[in-house]
């Protein structure tokens, strides 16, 4: 995987604590997320991490880009494309999403993030 070329590690926050939850957050020095309800935690990380957040292409939300201003955090993100066109759910936000690597890479290095 891509991010774990870089030392990133995969969590799934819905199976921890919620304080182990704010330990991962306020230890994070970058968070690459989906959108979700899971970057409400991004109120835990410390000023400065940065967040690079990845849409749906029918979804584009500014609700954690706020929760980062508020926070100092640095936000970033990436719109992502559909992974099957064909078919579409009633909520566009829910469908799997394919992530154009080449531009993750640029905006990990637009963040210094590498």
């Amino acid at each position: 995987n891509l991010l774990e070329k870089f030392g990133f590690v995969s969590l799934t926050l819905e199976s921890m604590t919620i304080a182990e939850q704010v330990s991962y957050m306020a230890a994070a020095k970058v968070v690459i997320s989906p959108h979700g309800a899971g970057l409400t935690n991004l109120v835990f990380c410390s000023p400065g991490t940065k967040v690079i957040e990845i849409f749906s292409p029918k979804y584009v939300n500014s609700l954690y880009w706020r929760i980062s201003n508020f926070c100092s955090l640095s936000h970033y993100y990436l719109v992502g494309d559909f992974l099957d066109k064909e078919h579409l759910g009633k909520y566009l936000w829910t469908p799997d999403i394919i992530v154009n690597l080449k531009q993750l890479l640029k905006i990990m290095e637009l963040a210094k993030v590498i």
